[in-house]
Protein backbone atom coordinates (compact mmCIF):
# COMPACT_ATOMS: atom_id res chain seq x y z
CA UNK A 1 0.00 0.00 0.00
CA UNK A 2 1.24 3.51 -0.80
CA UNK A 3 2.05 5.98 1.94
CA UNK A 4 -1.03 8.08 1.21
CA UNK A 5 -3.21 4.95 1.28
CA UNK A 6 -1.73 3.90 4.61
CA UNK A 7 -2.18 7.40 6.00
CA UNK A 8 -5.84 7.41 4.92
CA UNK A 9 -6.43 3.98 6.49
CA UNK A 10 -4.84 4.98 9.79
CA UNK A 11 -6.71 8.30 9.77
CA UNK A 12 -10.05 6.57 9.10
CA UNK A 13 -9.55 4.17 12.01
CA UNK A 14 -8.35 6.97 14.31
CA UNK A 15 -11.34 9.11 13.31
CA UNK A 16 -13.83 6.35 14.12
CA UNK A 17 -12.15 5.65 17.47
CA UNK A 18 -12.19 9.36 18.36
CA UNK A 19 -15.77 9.78 17.11
CA UNK A 20 -16.97 7.26 19.67
CA UNK A 21 -16.29 9.66 22.57
CA UNK A 22 -18.73 12.44 21.66
CA UNK A 23 -20.12 11.64 18.23
CA UNK A 24 -21.97 8.36 18.75
CA UNK A 25 -22.39 5.36 20.98
CA UNK A 26 -19.65 5.84 23.57
CA UNK A 27 -18.94 2.12 23.34
CA UNK A 28 -15.51 2.56 25.01
CA UNK A 29 -13.57 1.65 21.85
CA UNK A 30 -11.90 5.02 22.37
CA UNK A 31 -10.04 3.75 25.45
CA UNK A 32 -6.28 3.46 24.80
CA UNK A 33 -6.24 -0.30 25.43
CA UNK A 34 -8.84 -0.89 22.70
CA UNK A 35 -7.57 1.85 20.37
CA UNK A 36 -4.03 0.49 20.38
CA UNK A 37 -5.20 -3.08 19.83
CA UNK A 38 -7.49 -2.08 16.95
CA UNK A 39 -4.76 -0.01 15.28
CA UNK A 40 -2.32 -2.88 15.68
CA UNK A 41 -4.85 -5.27 14.16
CA UNK A 42 -5.38 -3.00 11.16
CA UNK A 43 -1.64 -2.59 10.57
CA UNK A 44 -0.80 -6.25 11.15
CA UNK A 45 1.03 -5.98 14.49
CA UNK A 46 -1.41 -6.67 17.31
CA UNK A 47 1.36 -7.28 19.85
CA UNK A 48 2.81 -3.78 19.48
CA UNK A 49 -0.65 -2.21 19.45
CA UNK A 50 -1.67 -4.06 22.60
CA UNK A 51 1.55 -3.13 24.43
CA UNK A 52 1.34 0.58 23.58
CA UNK A 53 -2.40 0.71 24.25
CA UNK A 54 -2.06 -1.01 27.63
CA UNK A 55 0.84 1.25 28.64
CA UNK A 56 -1.05 4.43 27.76
CA UNK A 57 -4.19 3.05 29.43
CA UNK A 58 -2.27 2.77 32.69
CA UNK A 59 -1.06 6.36 32.32
CA UNK A 60 -4.63 7.64 32.00
CA UNK A 61 -6.28 5.40 34.61
CA UNK A 62 -6.88 8.31 36.95
CA UNK A 63 -7.76 10.91 34.29
CA UNK A 64 -11.48 11.71 34.14
CA UNK A 65 -13.00 14.65 32.23
CA UNK A 66 -15.08 16.81 34.54
CA UNK A 67 -17.37 19.49 33.12
CA UNK A 68 -15.50 21.74 30.72
CA UNK A 69 -12.08 20.50 31.86
CA UNK A 70 -10.62 18.73 28.84
CA UNK A 71 -7.82 16.22 29.61
CA UNK A 72 -5.12 15.35 27.04
CA UNK A 73 -6.57 13.24 24.24
CA UNK A 74 -5.42 9.69 24.97
CA UNK A 75 -7.32 8.19 22.02
CA UNK A 76 -5.55 10.17 19.30
CA UNK A 77 -2.25 9.79 21.13
CA UNK A 78 -2.61 6.00 21.23
CA UNK A 79 -3.68 5.69 17.60
CA UNK A 80 -0.86 7.90 16.29
CA UNK A 81 1.87 6.50 18.55
CA UNK A 82 0.90 2.92 17.68
CA UNK A 83 0.79 3.62 13.94
CA UNK A 84 4.13 5.46 13.95
CA UNK A 85 5.78 2.69 15.97
CA UNK A 86 4.57 -0.07 13.64
CA UNK A 87 5.21 1.76 10.37
CA UNK A 88 8.60 3.22 11.28
CA UNK A 89 10.04 0.42 13.36
CA UNK A 90 10.22 2.57 16.48
CA UNK A 91 10.55 0.53 19.67
CA UNK A 92 7.19 0.25 21.41
CA UNK A 93 8.72 1.27 24.76
CA UNK A 94 10.07 4.44 23.16
CA UNK A 95 6.72 5.15 21.46
CA UNK A 96 4.89 5.47 24.79
CA UNK A 97 6.54 8.78 25.83
CA UNK A 98 5.89 10.02 22.29
CA UNK A 99 2.16 9.78 22.99
CA UNK A 100 2.24 12.48 25.69
CA UNK A 101 2.97 15.52 23.47
CA UNK A 102 0.62 14.12 20.82
CA UNK A 103 -2.17 13.96 23.42
CA UNK A 104 -1.58 17.58 24.40
CA UNK A 105 -1.75 18.79 20.79
CA UNK A 106 -4.96 16.80 20.24
CA UNK A 107 -6.33 18.38 23.43
CA UNK A 108 -5.99 21.85 21.89
CA UNK A 109 -7.77 20.65 18.74
CA UNK A 110 -10.62 19.33 20.88
CA UNK A 111 -10.93 22.70 22.61
CA UNK A 112 -11.26 24.32 19.17
CA UNK A 113 -14.00 21.88 18.19
CA UNK A 114 -15.91 22.55 21.41
CA UNK A 115 -15.69 26.28 20.67
CA UNK A 116 -17.07 25.74 17.16
CA UNK A 117 -19.85 23.55 18.53
CA UNK A 118 -20.83 26.32 20.94
CA UNK A 119 -21.57 28.53 17.93
CA UNK A 120 -23.51 25.71 16.27
CA UNK A 121 -25.66 25.37 19.40
CA UNK A 122 -26.73 29.02 19.21
CA UNK A 123 -27.55 28.56 15.53
CA UNK A 124 -29.57 25.45 16.40
CA UNK A 125 -31.53 27.51 18.94
CA UNK A 126 -32.51 29.90 16.17
CA UNK A 127 -33.68 27.02 13.98
CA UNK A 128 -35.65 25.57 16.92
CA UNK A 129 -37.46 28.88 17.47
CA UNK A 130 -38.50 28.83 13.82
CA UNK A 131 -39.58 25.20 14.06
CA UNK A 132 -36.96 24.14 11.49
CA UNK A 133 -36.17 20.64 12.73
CA UNK A 134 -34.23 19.73 9.59
CA UNK A 135 -31.91 22.64 10.28
CA UNK A 136 -31.26 21.50 13.84
CA UNK A 137 -30.65 17.96 12.57
CA UNK A 138 -28.05 19.16 10.07
CA UNK A 139 -26.21 21.07 12.76
CA UNK A 140 -26.31 18.04 15.05
CA UNK A 141 -24.72 15.86 12.37
CA UNK A 142 -22.14 18.54 11.57
CA UNK A 143 -21.16 19.01 15.22
CA UNK A 144 -20.86 15.27 15.65
CA UNK A 145 -18.74 14.86 12.50
CA UNK A 146 -16.23 17.41 13.78
CA UNK A 147 -15.17 14.90 16.43
CA UNK A 148 -14.43 12.40 13.65
CA UNK A 149 -12.16 14.99 12.08
CA UNK A 150 -10.48 15.44 15.46
CA UNK A 151 -9.07 11.94 15.08
CA UNK A 152 -8.79 11.83 11.29
CA UNK A 153 -6.81 15.00 10.54
CA UNK A 154 -3.95 14.66 13.09
CA UNK A 155 -3.51 10.96 12.29
CA UNK A 156 -3.34 11.58 8.54
CA UNK A 157 -0.81 14.40 8.90
CA UNK A 158 1.28 12.44 11.40
CA UNK A 159 1.52 9.36 9.16
CA UNK A 160 1.86 11.14 5.81
CA UNK A 161 4.56 13.55 6.98
CA UNK A 162 5.93 11.79 10.04
CA UNK A 163 6.74 8.18 9.14
CA UNK A 164 9.87 8.98 7.15
CA UNK A 165 10.96 11.51 9.77
CA UNK A 166 10.54 8.97 12.56
CA UNK A 167 12.44 6.35 10.54
CA UNK A 168 15.33 8.79 10.11
CA UNK A 169 15.18 9.63 13.81
CA UNK A 170 15.33 5.95 14.75
CA UNK A 171 18.40 5.40 12.55
CA UNK A 172 20.27 8.41 13.94
CA UNK A 173 19.07 8.42 17.54
CA UNK A 174 21.91 7.92 20.07
CA UNK A 175 21.56 4.96 22.40
CA UNK A 176 21.49 7.16 25.50
CA UNK A 177 18.37 8.96 24.20
CA UNK A 178 16.71 5.62 23.42
CA UNK A 179 17.53 4.36 26.91
CA UNK A 180 16.20 7.56 28.48
CA UNK A 181 12.92 7.32 26.56
CA UNK A 182 12.61 3.65 27.49
CA UNK A 183 13.03 4.49 31.19
CA UNK A 184 10.54 7.37 30.88
CA UNK A 185 8.06 5.06 29.19
CA UNK A 186 8.33 2.65 32.11
CA UNK A 187 7.81 5.42 34.66
CA UNK A 188 4.73 6.95 33.06
CA UNK A 189 2.34 4.07 33.97
CA UNK A 190 3.45 4.55 37.60
CA UNK A 191 2.27 8.14 37.30
CA UNK A 192 -1.12 6.87 36.15
CA UNK A 193 -1.37 4.55 39.14
CA UNK A 194 -0.39 7.43 41.45
CA UNK A 195 -3.25 9.53 40.02
CA UNK A 196 -5.58 6.58 40.53
CA UNK A 197 -4.38 6.29 44.13
CA UNK A 198 -5.35 9.92 44.74
CA UNK A 199 -8.90 9.06 43.64
CA UNK A 200 -9.06 5.87 45.72
CA UNK A 201 -7.41 7.15 48.89
CA UNK A 202 -10.28 6.42 51.26
CA UNK A 203 -10.75 3.75 53.90
CA UNK A 204 -13.27 1.72 51.91
CA UNK A 205 -11.37 1.39 48.62
CA UNK A 206 -7.74 1.62 49.69
CA UNK A 207 -7.52 -2.07 50.79
CA UNK A 208 -8.44 -3.19 47.25
CA UNK A 209 -5.74 -0.95 45.83
CA UNK A 210 -3.05 -2.39 48.14
CA UNK A 211 -4.29 -5.94 47.61
CA UNK A 212 -4.06 -5.54 43.83
CA UNK A 213 -0.41 -4.54 43.97
CA UNK A 214 0.39 -7.36 46.40
CA UNK A 215 -1.27 -9.96 44.19
CA UNK A 216 0.45 -8.59 41.07
CA UNK A 217 3.82 -9.02 42.80
CA UNK A 218 2.90 -12.48 44.11
CA UNK A 219 1.78 -13.72 40.68
CA UNK A 220 4.92 -12.19 39.10
CA UNK A 221 3.14 -10.25 36.38
CA UNK A 222 0.47 -12.86 35.55
CA UNK A 223 -2.32 -10.30 35.17
CA UNK A 224 -5.07 -12.77 34.24
CA UNK A 225 -5.12 -14.31 37.71
CA UNK A 226 -5.04 -10.88 39.36
CA UNK A 227 -7.86 -9.65 37.11
CA UNK A 228 -10.07 -12.63 37.96
CA UNK A 229 -9.48 -12.16 41.70
CA UNK A 230 -10.24 -8.45 41.27
CA UNK A 231 -13.47 -9.31 39.46
CA UNK A 232 -14.49 -11.65 42.28
CA UNK A 233 -13.73 -8.97 44.89
CA UNK A 234 -15.79 -6.45 42.93
CA UNK A 235 -18.80 -8.79 42.97
CA UNK A 236 -18.32 -9.39 46.70
CA UNK A 237 -18.20 -5.65 47.33
CA UNK A 238 -21.35 -5.04 45.27
CA UNK A 239 -23.19 -7.86 47.04
CA UNK A 240 -22.23 -6.39 50.43
CA UNK A 241 -23.56 -2.98 49.39
CA UNK A 242 -26.81 -4.56 48.19
CA UNK A 243 -27.23 -6.45 51.46
CA UNK A 244 -26.67 -3.27 53.50
CA UNK A 245 -29.21 -1.47 51.34
CA UNK A 246 -31.79 -4.19 51.92
CA UNK A 247 -31.20 -4.18 55.69
CA UNK A 248 -31.59 -0.40 55.78
CA UNK A 249 -34.85 -0.58 53.82
CA UNK A 250 -36.15 -3.29 56.19
CA UNK A 251 -35.27 -1.21 59.26
CA UNK A 252 -37.05 1.81 57.82
CA UNK A 253 -40.19 -0.27 57.30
Amino acid sequence: MSLIGTALLVALVAGILEWDIYGWGHTMISRPLVAGTVMGLVLGDVKTGLFIGASIEMIYLGVIPVGAAIPPDATSATAIATALAILSGLDSKVAVPLAIPVAMVAQMLQMLIWTINSGLMHKADQYAVKGDLKGTDRLQYLGSFLFFLQGFVPAFLAIFFGVDAVKAMVERMPHWITNWLTVAGGMLPALGFAMLYVMMSNKKLLPYFVLGFTLAAFFKGSLLGVALIGLALAFIHINMLNEKSKVKEFEEI
